[in-house]
This record gives structure tokens, C-alpha cells and sequence, in this order.
């Protein structure tokens, strides 16, 4: 073993400080676990010894052509899914502006209420579920939760009165719950932490454009079936159509979807191998989910300072995105006929998809966070002081694209759970349950800042969403301090070792590094 580990060592020293972060994390990374094996410190440097003897040479063509199959097999079917998830979840927006509210006899904030009702189902069950993945297989799981939400989401079509709506829509969470936390750390067990930000953004783009073109296709349906000659309503109709849609897509993709690095059967060994390594050696994760404890994963993670913070970011920026559930109805408040209030909904939120992703794309690049997302929020910031400030139909309108940036940094937060709370996989499990879920409280409350009372001008509601903005930068800029204070104290670990015990990974580091659960060669991404 200490040949091999000599051999890294060597190999990773003649490597040239290059400009570029990856190379020099390479090196950094190189050099520490095979210092680990000299002094027999790391239990995974074994470990990447063995898959590095699988991968063998070519790994950077082979890297290449694993992240192409990745891509194709893992976020093409998940980006339909998310599509069919959020037109599901949302499409009550869009019913509304047809006769929803004076058929089942809706009146004053009741239609708010059916709106939160969804997240505390939503919320309440998200822990168990999200558990339960690391245990089973995606594959059979997601597409399983995907009819379970369909059948509920067409039976909104039957709904009657205000006490339907409230146990519909209770379940419909309930049943929903489950997909978005685990399809988080279903895509942490496949990215390294420098492609994960990107790949999440593209997968939340989903929900963006679903928000954007959802509008269009539920106005297709509204007039199709808007004098229909059974008598049925024409946003019944649309519960209805959009969520039978979502039955045969879910049975295709129990075909698609593969499970985990380790027991997929669409890789071969070679490429399980290097799907593995990968992880390990920038990620810090070495993902044995059969010997790894649940307890012990959910104690790590409510122990960890971090993941409160990660929390109240998420949250701020949960709370002020709740106008997503109404922005149907807020253009409408520009003074337009229905049709052409659906077609505005389309370009601010395909602004926002594409300053999603730009963002997330600029943050993996980089390898930073909360710069990114700090910067990022500003924009929202911006757009709730001019639509607290103006009537004016073009600023209000342009105020509104600026409102939806407030999605622009949501998946950065995401992978930065997975990059500072990655191990054991069950805390990084309940890690994004806890602040999905609890992040979705916002909209147990942030429904009611849009009564129909205060329409046109929802100045309350404009004002709230700015002081959460304010609080998710806050929360933000303190995280990033706190992972750098972090690292710092690993570095000056690495040095007192150094000087102490001859090794660059000696007692000091390996003792702080199991308090911060992660590997002693690793970094925290700030």
C-alpha cells in the first residue's frame, strides 16, 4: 500500500501550479490522501487506490464520456418530471382565472388557505419520505410518487366545495413531498460538488418554464373546453387532462432512471468505478449506504450549526418566491384581458430560467456560493422596491422580471447543502428535508400576503418579501464566513501536524475533520 501511495504522492508533486482552480485542487487533493496513506490515516484512501486500478489510463476521456451518459440518463427525464410536478402543483393558479372560486364557492382568503394547505402536508411528511430513498430504489420510487400525485391532481377536477379543495390539496402534498428533497440527494449521489450547482439549476428550470409555458397550455385547454357541451367546467378540464398526462411518462421513466453509482446497471465496471471516485475524492463522500447508520446521520445533521443557516437562507428566499402561486393574478393587475395576462406570464419567467442557470453555471465555475447568491438576490430586492414604489404599468411589468430573479441563486443553496453537509448520506438525506421542508412553511403564511383586499397595489406583500430577501443575504454572508473559519482552522491543523508529527494529515486534522464530518483532505466550498 505505501508504494502505491508513494507513487501518488510523486505523480501528484510534478504536477505544475496551474492557474486554473481544478488542477490546483487536483494536486492538493492528490497530495493529502496519499499523505493519509503513509500514515495509514484515511480508511478511504484504500478505497480510491482500488477504483484508481479499475479506471486505469484515459480518465479524463473517459470522465467526459460518463458525465454525457449521466446527463442524458439522470436530468433529461427528471427535467419532464419536474415539468409534470410543478404544472400539477401550480395549475390551480391558472384554473383560477376561469370560474374556480364561484363554482365550489370560494370567498375572502379561503382560496389562500387551499394554497397553504398544500405545504403543511407537504411539510409534515417530507422527513420519513426523504429517508426512506437512501434505502431504496430510485428508480421504482420516484415514478411510484409520480402517479401517486397524478391520480390526486386529476381528482381536483371533482371538487365541489371549499372543504374539498382543503383534504385535495392537503394529500396532494402529502404525496408530492417525497419527490423534490429526494431528487436533491438522489443527484448529490452522481455530481461532484463543481457540477452539482449547474446540473440542479437546469433541473429547477423545469419548474421555471412549467410556470411559463404552463400559463399558455392551460389557456389552450380553458378555451378548448370553455363551452363544452357536457357541462363540465373548462378548468375542471384542466386538472384533469394535465394530470392523467402524468401516468404513462411515470411508467417509462421506472425504465430510464438508474439507481446508484455503485449498483447501476447502465455503466459498466469501469465507469461505476470512476463514478465513484469522483465522489470521493471531491465530494467527500464515500456512499455505503448499506453500513451506514440513519441515527447516526440525522444526530450529525441537527448537531451542525450549518444546516440552520442553510434554513433560514432558504427560507427568506422560499417566502418571497410564494408569488409565484399567484402571478397569474398579479399581471392581471396590470389591467388586461385574460388571454394576454397569460401571455405575460411567459417571458419574465423564461428571464428567470435563463439567469438561473447563468448564475449556477458562473457558481461551479468558480467553486463559490455565497457571493453568488448573495449578488443573485439583489435583483428580487430591487423589483420589491419598485413595485412597492410605482403604479406605473411598464415599471410595475419590468419590476416583475426582477421579482422572479428571486429563483436565480434557489438550486445554489441546494448544492450547497450537499457540499457542506455531504456525509454520512443520511445526513445529507435529512439535510435537504429539513430545509425543503421547512423552508415550504413560508407558504403556510406567505399565502395570506395577497388577499384580494389589497389588489392591485399587495404593497404588504411587497414589503414582507423584501425583509426576507434582506434576511437570506444575511444569512448568506454569515455561512460563507463560518465554512471559511472552517477551512481555516483544517489549514492551520495541516500546519501544527506539519511541524509536530512530520506529516501533513496527522492527529490535529483528523480530530477536527470528524467534528466538521468530512474527509481531512477536504475543503468547504464558501
Amino acid at each position: 500500500m505505501s508504494l502505491e501511495a508513494k507513487d501518488i504522492k510523486e505523480q501528484a508533486s510534478h504536477i505544475e501550479d496551474a492557474d486554473s482552480f481544478e488542477k490546483n485542487n487536483l494536486r492538493e487533493t492528490e497530495i493529502d490522501v496519499a499523505d493519509a496513506l503513509l500514515n495509514d490515516d484515511i480508511a478511504d484512501g484504500e478505497e480510491i487506490l482500488r477504483l484508481k486500478k479499475i479506471v486505469g489510463e484515459g480518465r479524463e476521456a473517459m470522465e467526459k464520456k460518463l458525465l454525457w451518459k449521466m446527463d442524458l440518463r439522470l436530468i433529461a427525464p427528471l427535467i419532464i418530471i419536474f415539468i409534470l410536478n410543478f404544472l400539477d402543483r401550480t395549475n390551480i393558479a391558472t384554473a383560477r382565472l376561469d370560474k374556480l372560486e364561484e363554482d365550489t364557492g370560494l370567498k375572502g382568503t379561503q382560496y389562500n388557505t387551499i394554497i397553504g394547505i398544500f405545504y403543511v402536508g407537504y411539510v409534515l411528511t417530507q422527513f420519513g419520505t426523504n429517508l426512506i430513498i437512501s434505502k431504496v430504489r430510485p428508480s421504482v420510487f420516484l415514478p411510484s410518487i409520480m402517479v401517486s400525485w397524478a391520480i390526486v391532481s386529476a381528482s381536483c377536477g371533482a371538487v365541489q366545495s371549499f372543504g374539498g379543495w382543503v383534504a385535495i390539496r392537503f394529500i396532494l402534498g402529502v404525496v408530492e413531498s417525497p419527490f423534490f428533497g429526494g431528487c436533491l440527494f438522489y443527484l448529490s449521489a452522481w455530481y461532484t460538488k463543481k457540477e452539482l450547482a449547474t446540473r440542479l439549476s437546469i433541473f429547477y428550470c423545469a419548474s421555471l418554464m412549467s410556470n411559463a409555458f404552463g400559463s399558455l397550455l392551460g389557456q389552450a385547454i380553458l378555451d378548448r373546453f370553455q363551452h363544452d357541451n357536457r357541462g363540465i367546467a373548462a378548468w375542471r378540464w384542466l386538472f384533469i387532462i394535465e394530470g392523467s398526462a402524468t401516468v404513462p411518462i411515470a411508467i417509462i421513466c421506472m425504465f430510464i432512471l438508474p439507481d446508484y453509482p455503485h449498483n447501476t446497471k447502465f455503466l459498466d465496471d469501469k465507469e461505476k468505478a470512476l463514478a465513484r471516485l469522483r465522489l470521493i475524492e471531491f465530494s467527500s463522500q464515500n456512499d455505503d449506504f448499506e453500513n451506514q447508520s440513519i441515527k447516526e446521520g440525522v444526530k450529525a445533521a441537527f448537531t451542525d450549526p450549518a444546516l440552520y443557516l442553510l434554513w433560514i437562507i432558504q427560507l427568506g428566499i422560499m417566502t418571497a418566491a410564494t408569488c409565484n402561486a399567484f402571478f397569474p393574478t398579479i399581471i392581471g393587475t396590470l389591467g388586461y384581458d385574460r388571454q394576454k395576462t397569460l401571455f405575460m406570464v411567459v417571458p419574465p419567467w423564461v428571464v428567470a430560467a435563463i439567469l438561473s442557470v447563468s448564475l449556477c453555471f458562473h457558481s461551479d465555475k468558480k467553486n463559490e456560493r455565497g457571493w453568488h447568491i448573495a449578488c443573485g438576490l439583489i435583483l428580487p430586492l430591487v423589483g420589491f422596491i419598485i413595485a412597492i414604489s410605482t403604479m406605473n404599468i411598464a415599471a410595475r411589468y419590468f419590476s416583475m422580471f426582477l421579482m422572479l430573479g428571486i429563483y436565480s441563486p434557489f438550486t445554489i443553496v441546494f448544492s450547497w447543502i450537499s457540499t457542506t453537509l455531504s456525509t454520512p448520506p443520511a445526513k445529507r438525506s435529512i439535510s435537504f428535508a429539513f430545509v425543503n421542508a421547512f423552508a415550504n412553511i413560508s407558504s403556510t403564511y406567505a399565502t395570506y400576503f395577497y388577499p384580494a383586499s389589497s389588489s392591485p397595489k399587495y404593497t404588504e406583500a411587497w414589503a414582507c418579501n423584501l425583509a426576507f430577501t434582506a434576511l437570506a443575504i444575511i444569512g448568506t454572508i454569515v455561512l460563507k464566513f463560518y465554512l471559511k473559519s472552517r477551512n481555516d482552522k483544517l489549514d492551520a491543523a495541516n500546519e501544527e501536524d506539519l511541524a509536530t508529527e512530520g506529516k501533513r494529515i496527522g492527529s490535529r486534522t483528523i480530530a477536527l475533520a470528524k467534528k466538521y464530518d468530512c474527509e481531512p483532505h477536504y475543503r468547504f466550498t464558501t
